[in-house]
This record gives C-alpha cells, structure tokens and sequence, in this order.
C-alpha cells in the first residue's frame, strides 16, 4: 500500500499530534537534496546541528540507495530516526523524528564534550538552551517511534530488526562541529591490551599502572552511532570476553570465569551512564586478576575443595553456610568440613571471612559504594561489624584502605 503525498502530509500531521501527547518530539521534512521543507520544532538551531554534524548528508546518500528506515546517532549522544519517500523509484522527500537523548547528560557533560568543537561562543549559548530541553528516549522505543514513522510514509509495517543503523562516521563533521581526531597507534593499543591480558593471566596484583597506560593510548571501541554510553557497553563487553580467556589460561576454571564474566555483562547492561560504566569494568578487572592469583597460590589443592572455593567467591554477596556448601558439592558437612579445613588449614567459615574481606578491598578501591553499602552487600551484620573484621584482616579500617589506595592510584 502506498500513499500519495498529500496522503503521507495527512499522516505525519497525525503521528506529530500523538508525538505531542508525552513529551515533544520533533518531525522533519526534507526534499530530495537535503534541504528542509516543514517541521513542527520552531528551534531551527536542531536542524543546524543536524546540517553541521553531517547528518543531512548521510540521511540523503542513505536514502537514495535504500528504502529502509535508518536510526542516526551523533558524537553528543543523540539520535534521530528517518523514513523515505519515493516517487516513481527515486527518492523525493525525507522526513526525520528527534532528536532525542537516549541517557540523561548534564550540563556539565554537555560543556565537557563541546570544549573539543569549535564553534562560536553565541551557537554554544543557544545549543546549550536547547539540548537540555529534548526528550529522554530509550532506544527500543526510538526503534518503534521509527517504525510508526516509516507505516506514515510507506504505510509498509515492518519489526524493530529491519531498521538499518548508521555505519560509518557522519562525513561532514569534520567542518565546524568535529572533535580533534588522533589516530589510534594500533601496534601500542595491541601491546596495551597483550600486557593488561597477561596481568589477568599471572593473576599479577600490581597492575594499576598497566591498566592506566592502556585506557591512555586507546579510549575504547569505537561504534559508529557515536553515543558514548553505547561505546563504553560494547568495550566493557568487549574486555570481560577477553579478560575470561585470560583468567581460564591463568588458570580459573572454565565454570567459574564464564560465570564472573557473564555477571559483569548483565551489570554493564544496566549502567546508566559512562562514568558508572567505567568503574564497572575497573571492578571486574580487578576481580578477575585477585581470582587467578587465588588460584595460582594453591595449584595442588583437590578439585572438590578448589570447587568449593570457586562456589564462595562467586556468592559473596550471599548466605554462606556449611551447610549449603555441603549439598552444593554433594557431601556431608563433616567431611567437606576436615577436608576443606586440611588442605586450606583454616576452617570454611574462616576462608569465606577472608575472602569477603578481599572483595571489600576491590569494591572500597574500585568503586563509588559506601562503606555501610558495601558491608550490607557482603553479608556483614552491621557496619561497625565489618569494619572490625575488615580491620583485624588487613591491619586497617576501610576507610583508611580506601584513602590509601586512591593515593597510590
């Protein structure tokens, strides 16, 4: 079924009707070439940004080639949606949902990425009035807005997986609106990454200046919709794969780095933002590297008490008891008990105190959790509890390990 253009007018003054009922988003109409035609956002300072940033162009090169809708996404983190409209096989108008944010920014993240642009002091002014008043979208419902969009043009129904997404840079960024690019040396990344790799491998705890040398020569995977939370989901995803191949080579059993890897990749999938993202990532590294270097000071342990170990590190943050060991490993408390205690030489409860308190140290070093937080989370008491224990194993209280250790990072 196919509209006639008064017929797709009819349509998109529809859909920006029903648009309007939540929050405000935009619809666009462009010719052939690009240039705008009608749009019911009265700020023309969006299609600005969206001509600037070389948007306009790739939409138009897209849609001659292609009749799918195509989801567009810019170095500030926001996304647009278009659908194309033909004429006798040749593409004749454009129309164009968003932008929207697809994460919360702030004013302060907005100032930080455009100290990289140069653009006049006015056009900064009137962006910075503007951005903060866009919609909030997740990209799921961006996707179906699209789709809505597409049916309005097409009248063509089709599911989330037919839309096409943006594939290469945005080419016209590079005039007045594109961040300083420095090439990537791709041989040092390579080593960067070999030597943070082998730090996981040698279960090696002195690794933090590896790991600050490597985030320097390389800001991540790079993806080609520009939103900075998506690029920072796909590196963390990206080097718990890899630091799971790592682990199992140093010597972690298969179970239990695909498991540790597996449940950092459902965390990283709920952050909401890049910097939550970030000390994410720095947690699990840290962990993967503190559970090899476990493993590798006692290679001659029996796979029944080395598989108990493995069940109390991955379910420190819930009860642990002889008991539910015991009917984990399929034996009798008091056996699991003397041969745990014989070849470990302290006793279960004992090693899962230690071990608790050695994910303390990651998770006080390695992320933004309060003390009481991170007690409650390991199964302590009361905070004052944990901070006896944490204090009688590592000779201080948490909150003197954290300041120490933020100062040697």
């Amino acid at each position: 079924m196919a509209f006639s253009p008064d017929q797709v007018d009819h349509n998109l003054s529809l859909l920006g009707e029903l648009l309007s009922c939540g929050s405000q988003v935009f619809l666009w109409s462009y010719d052939a070439e690009g240039r705008l035609l009608a749009s019911n956002c009265q700020d023309a300072i969006l299609n600005t940004i969206f001509e600037r940033i070389g948007a306009s162009t790739y939409m138009i090169e897209f849609g001659r080639t292609h009749t799918r809708p195509l989801l567009l996404g810019a170095p500030l983190g926001l996304m647009w949606c278009a659908a194309f409209e033909y004429q006798e096989g040749s593409l004749y108008r454009s129309h164009l949902i968003g932008p929207v944010f697809n994460t919360e920014i702030t004013r302060h993240a907005l100032e930080e990425q455009f100290k990289q642009y140069d653009i006049s002091v006015s056009f900064k002014i009137r962006i910075f009035n503007v951005l903060p008043t866009l919609p909030i979208l997740s990209t799921v419902l961006m996707l179906q807005y699209g789709l809505m969009l597409h049916y309005c043009v097409t009248g063509e129904k089709l599911q989330r997986s037919d839309i096409e997404m943006q594939q290469a840079d945005l080419a016209n960024t590079r005039r007045s609106l594109k961040p300083e690019y420095i090439p990537r040396d791709r041989h040092k990344v390579y080593e960067g990454e070999r030597a943070l790799l082998r730090m996981v491998r040698e279960g090696d705890l002195d690794y933090r200046k590896v790991l600050e040398k490597a985030t320097q020569l390389s800001p991540g995977v790079r993806v080609s919709n520009g939103q900075p939370i998506m690029q920072a989901l796909v590196t963390g995803v990206t080097f718990a794969s890899l630091c799971t191949r790592a682990a199992i080579e140093g010597g972690l059993s298969p179970d239990a780095a695909y498991t540790v890897g597996d449940g950092y990749i459902q965390s990283m999938m709920r952050c909401d933002n890049v910097a939550e993202m970030g000390s994410l990532i720095n947690t699990m590294y840290a962990d993967f590297i503190e559970r090899v270097h476990k493993s590798r000071q006692n290679p001659a342990i029996s796979p029944l008490v080395r598989r108990c170990c493995d069940y109390i590190e991955l379910h420190l943050e819930e009860p642990l008891t002889l008991a539910v060991l015991a009917k984990e490993m399929g034996y009798t408390e008091y056996y699991l008990s003397r041969r745990f205690k014989q070849e470990m030489k302290v006793n279960i409860n004992e090693y899962v105190r230690f071990a608790r308190i050695e994910r303390a140290k990651t998770l006080l070093e390695a992320s933004d959790l309060s003390v009481a937080e991170v007690a409650a989370r390991l199964q302590f008491c009361s905070g004052s509890h944990f901070s006896q224990v944490f204090q009688q194993v590592a000779g201080c209280t948490p909150r003197q390990w954290r300041g120490k250790n933020s100062a040697n990072t």
